[in-house]
C-alpha cells in the first residue's frame, strides 16, 4: 500500500492545512456566538458548573485513548501496509478502555457534582462516551492527508449545536439541556463519521492480537504523558472551582475556553504534518526538520499574531461575547494568549518527541510540568484568585516548551536555532500590537481593531519575510514533498 504521508508534497500538505483552518475558522466564528449564548443562558454559577464538567470529562476521556493515536499514525505512516492493523488496534483499544472510563467519570461526577442538576448533566455526557470508541477511525484521514471529511463533519455538528443551543436559549433552558444536545451532536458526529471512514478501508477494522499488543506497549509512555498534559491543562479549573467556588470557575471557564477555541490552528496544522514527519523518519532525516520547519513558522505565523490581538482588544472582545457581567475575566485573556505561543510549540514538539521515540522522558517533562502547576496554583489562587491560575498556565507552557525543544536538539545533534522566519513573526506581532494600540488610541472600538489586525498583520508578515510568495503558491500549484 502506498502511503500518501510519505509522498505528500508540500502543496498538498499546504491545501490541506488551508482547508482545515479556513472550515476551522467558520466553525469558530459559529462557536463564538453559540458560547455567548450558552454563557448569557447559564450565568457565571450555572457556566462555572459547566465548564467543570467539560474539563473533568475531557481529563478522565483521555484514558480512552491514552496516546494510542499519536503512536497508531506513527506506525501506519511509517509501515503503510500495515495500516489496516493499526486502525483496528486503535478502535479496539478505544472500546477496551471505555468501561472503566465511564464508571471513573461517574464517579469523580459524584464527588464534585454541587446539586442535582449539574450531576444529570455530567451523567448524560458521560452515557455518549461509547461513541468515542468508533470515532478513532478519523485516523485513516489523517493518514491520507485529505481531511475534508473530518472537517464536513466538524461543521455539521457546530450546525447541530448552534441550532440546538439556539433553541435552548429561546426557551431559556439549562444544564441538563445542554448536555442532552450536546452529547447527541457529538454522537451523530461520531457516526458520520465513521461511517465514511469504512468506505475508504479495504476492510473491515478486526485487530489482531500482536498488533494491539505492540499499541499497548507503545502507547503506555505517551498515553501517560499525555495524561499529564491534559491534566496540567485542565486542572486549574477544577482548583479554581474548588477554592474560589462557581462564578470564579465560570469566570476563569469563559476566557479560557477561547483559549480552547484558538487550538483549532495547531491542530489543523499537526493533523496535516504529523503524518509526514513520522513517514520521514529515520530513513530521510532532511526531510523531517524540513518539515519541523515549516511547521514552526506556520505556529508563529499563527500564535503571534494571536497573542498581539489579545493583548490589546481581550476587553472589548470579552464583553461582546460574554456580556459585561465577565469583564472581570478580561486580564486573564492577554495572560492566556502568551501561553498559547508556547502551546502552538508544544504540539510540534510534542509529536516530534513521538516520532524520535522519546516518550518516557516526555512523560519526565509532564510529570514535572504538573507538579508546576499544582503547586503554582495551590499558592497563587488563595491570592489573587483566577488570574494565579492564568499565570501558571503560561509558566507550565513555557517550562514545558523548552524541556521539549532541548531534548529534540540532543536527539537530532541540533545547533541552537536561528530566528529566522519565526523570529520576524515574532517582530510582526509586535508591530501589529503596536498598530492596535493607536487604534484603541484613536478610538477605533473592536470593529476598528479587528479590521487593523485583518489588513496589517498579513502585510507585515509579508514586509518583514515571515511568508513569501512562494508559500502561497504552494497551496494553490503542484511540486515537491513536504
Amino acid at each position: 500500500m502506498r502511503s500518501a504521508a510519505r509522498v505528500a508534497t508540500r502543496q498538498r500538505a499546504a491545501r490541506d492545512i488551508v482547508l482545515q483552518v479556513a472550515v476551522r475558522s467558520l466553525n469558530l466564528a459559529l462557536g463564538v456566538l453559540v458560547t455567548a449564548l450558552v454563557v448569557r443562558t447559564l450565568g457565571s454559577t450555572r457556566y462555572g458548573q459547566w465548564s467543570t464538567i467539560l474539563a473533568t470529562l475531557a481529563l478522565v476521556e483521555y484514558l480512552a485513548t491514552f496516546g494510542a493515536d499519536s503512536v497508531a499514525v506513527r506506525e501506519a505512516a511509517a509501515s503503510p501496509e500495515h495500516e489496516h492493523e493499526w486502525l483496528s488496534a486503535v478502535v479496539a483499544l478505544r472500546f477496551v478502555a471505555v468501561v472503566p472510563v465511564v464508571v471513573i467519570s461517574a464517579l469523580a461526577m459524584l464527588l464534585l457534582a454541587r446539586d442535582q442538576q449539574m450531576l444529570i448533566a455530567g451523567l448524560i455526557l458521560i452515557a455518549a462516551m461509547p461513541f468515542g470508541g468508533v470515532g478513532a477511525l478519523q485516523l485513516v484521514f489523517r493518514l491520507r492527508v485529505n481531511n475534508r471529511v473530518p472537517m464536513l463533519v466538524l461543521t455539521l455538528r457546530s450546525v447541530l449545536w448552534g441550532v440546538a443551543v439556539a433553541i435552548i436559549f429561546l426557551r431559556r433552558g439549562g444544564l441538563v439541556p445542554f448536555a442532552i444536545a450536546l452529547a447527541i451532536t457529538n454522537a451523530i458526529g461520531s457516526i458520520v463519521q465513521s461511517l465514511l471512514a469504512l468506505r475508504l478501508l479495504e476492510r473491515r477494522p478486526w485487530p489482531s492480537r500482536q498488533h494491539l499488543l505492540r499499541l499497548v506497549r507503545a502507547a503506555a509512555p505517551v498515553g501517560l504523558a499525555g495524561m499529564l498534559v491534559i491534566a496540567y491543562a485542565r486542572i486549574d479549573q477544577l482548583m479554581v472551582f474548588g477554592i474560589s467556588g462557581s462564578r470564579a470557575a465560570g469566570l476563569y471557564g469563559s476566557v479560557y475556553n477561547m483559549l480552547d477555541q484558538a487550538h483549532f490552528i495547531p491542530m489543523s496544522i499537526l493533523t496535516t504534518l504529523a503524518p509526514v514527519l513520522a513517514a520521514s523518519w529515520p530513513h530521510d532525516r532532511a526531510r523531517l526538520l524540513r518539515a519541523a520547519r515549516q511547521t514552526a513558522e506556520l505556529m508563529a505565523d499563527a500564535s503571534f499574531g494571536a497573542l498581539a490581538f489579545a493583548a490589546v482588544a481581550a476587553a472589548p472582545v470579552v464583553r461582546l461575547i460574554f456580556g459585561s457581567a465577565f469583564a472581570q475575566a478580561a486580564p486573564a485573556l492577554p495572560i492566556l494568549g502568551a501561553a498559547f505561543v508556547f502551546i502552538s510549540f508544544g504540539y510540534l514538539n510534542g509529536n516530534l518527541l513521538v516520532v524520535l521515540g522519546l516518550q518516557r522522558q516526555f512523560l519526565r517533562i509532564s510529570l514535572v510540568a504538573l507538579v508546576i502547576n499544582v503547586v503554582g496554583n495551590a499558592a497563587l489562587i488563595p491570592l489573587v484568585g483566577f488570574i494565579g491560575a492564568a499565570w501558571m498556565t503560561l509558566i507550565t507552557e513555557i517550562y514545558v516548551c523548552g524541556a521539549g525543544m532541548a531534548l529534540i536538539r540532543r536527539k537530532l545533534e541540533l545547533e541552537p536555532p536561528r530566528p529566522g522566519r519565526v523570529g520576524r513573526a515574532a517582530l510582526a506581532g509586535i508591530a501589529l500590537a503596536g498598530v492596535l494600540v493607536a487604534v484603541a488610541a484613536l478610538g477605533g472600538g473592536l470593529a476598528g481593531l479587528i479590521i487593523a489586525a485583518l489588513i496589517f498583520y498579513p502585510a507585515l508578515l509579508f514586509g518583514l519575510g515571515a511568508i513569501g510568495v512562494g508559500d502561497l503558491r504552494a497551496v494553490v500549484s503542484r511540486g515537491a514533498a513536504a
